[in-house]
């Protein structure tokens, strides 16, 4: 009867960790009392608790990714650091949903590692049916194009893109770019600039990869005579003043703030240089975990400017300092120098593919659980790439 009731619950705690991730990029959610209650974030409350009571049982092994275990200590100092600067309470409540989100992805990659084939099909569904109900919701809504009502669906798409892409190079199977026909025009259509940038930029490097050496030897070729052509014989002055800032200095200074409320990018910039600002002021340590609206409201008038800077490095910074954004680096520095399987070209390859998109999407993204995912994904290819781990499970049953 018991032995029943265990395989029930490993198959619930299965088909949950195959969609929680994907779930969290959905806008279901529930505002209660001034807190956020996401589904994804019930599900993975559910996952844990059947996990861990398997894991009393000693029916099911944990297992994460070479030097995850080193975010223990980013766990520790998150909350002396909070403790320190914003009290007990909030010290607590900021552990809590950090150590909620990271074990949700220790327990996720223990499922994905048991049984990668059928974890992989049920991860990539759930997120091609998250695709098509965030499109249709927009289309109903009248919505062609810009698919942005539903928060942080609108990463889906190029999520998805990337994900497909990269088992298609990993397994050498086309069949994962069928979807691609019909989801690469919704990417587009979605006008989500950053998701676009990001999965061509890694559609390219998987491309560049595989093309035959003579071609990438003619393209470094053709790049580098541009160049040089380029430098010889046009005009390069303009550098001297180029910016990656639309507005000067003297706009930011006297920012105005009527125009900042329905302009994105000078409201985006002005938060930039703000919280850059707050960061300079307190380097090591940081301000604390969810000090970063507090201090910003300093900075404006109208309080609704106030709010986080849109880029996860800038906010890990100013929240963690830098201390904390090296603890949470930390695990990629262990996991490239321990890890046996980069030591493979395609894990090698994927590896890099998701860090290049991780880098760029984190650098325009909100804090929150899915900029945490994202920060993780290369760590957690296994999610979607893995093959190693099907023989050594084989192995000991």
């Amino acid at each position: 009867m018991f032995s029943i009731k265990v395989k029930n619950l490993e198959y619930v705690l299965f088909m949950i960790t195959a969609m929680v991730i994907p779930l969290y990029f959905t806008d279901f959610r529930l505002k209660t009392g001034g807190v956020i209650i996401r589904l994804s974030d019930v599900l993975a409350l559910f996952s844990i608790s059947i996990f861990v009571l398997l894991l009393l049982k000693n029916k099911i092994v944990i297992k994460y990714p070479v030097g995850f275990n080193y975010i223990c200590i980013f766990i520790v100092y998150c909350f002396f650091n909070a403790l320190a600067q914003v009290g007990l309470t909030k010290a607590i409540i900021a552990t809590v949903q950090w150590m909620l989100i990271l074990f949700t992805l220790v327990v996720v990659y223990t499922s994905a590692v048991k049984n990668p084939e059928k974890f992989r099909t049920i991860f990539i569904k759930t997120l091609l049916v998250v695709c098509f109900v965030t499109l249709i919701y927009h289309l109903m809504h009248g919505q062609l194009t810009r698919y942005k009502l539903l928060g942080d669906a609108k990463y889906a798409f190029a999520l998805t893109g990337v994900i497909l892409l990269s088992c298609a190079y990993y397994f050498g199977d086309k069949s994962y770019l069928k979807p691609l026909f019909f989801l690469y025009p919704v990417i587009l259509l979605s006008l989500e600039r950053k998701g676009i940038l990001a999965f061509h930029m890694v559609a390219f490097f998987y491309l560049f990869i595989t093309i035959r050496p003579l071609y990438k030897f003619i393209i470094l070729a053709l790049c580098s005579l541009t160049a040089l052509l380029l430098a010889l014989f046009y005009d390069l002055s303009f550098l001297n003043s180029f910016t990656f800032f639309e507005y000067s200095d003297f706009e930011m200074l006297y920012l105005d703030e009527e125009q900042a409320l329905w302009i994105s990018n000078l409201h985006r910039q002005s938060l930039l240089t703000n919280g850059w600002d707050i960061f300079t002021m307190n380097p090591i340590f940081g301000v604390g975990p969810k000090m970063l609206p507090v201090y910003m409201d300093d900075y404006y008038i109208n309080p609704k400017l106030g709010l986080y800077t849109h880029n996860v490095f800038l906010d890990t910074l100013i929240e963690q300092g830098i201390t904390g954004l090296l603890l949470l680096l930390l695990p990629y520095l262990i996991h490239i120098i321990q890890s046996v399987s980069l030591r493979n070209k395609k894990d090698k390859v994927v590896f890099i593919a998701l860090c290049l998109y991780s880098i760029f999407m984190l650098f325009f993204m909100s804090g929150g659980a899915p900029s945490m995912i994202i920060f993780y994904l290369a760590i957690f290819k296994g999610f979607i790439a893995n093959k190693i781990d099907v023989q050594n499970i084989t192995k000991m049953e």
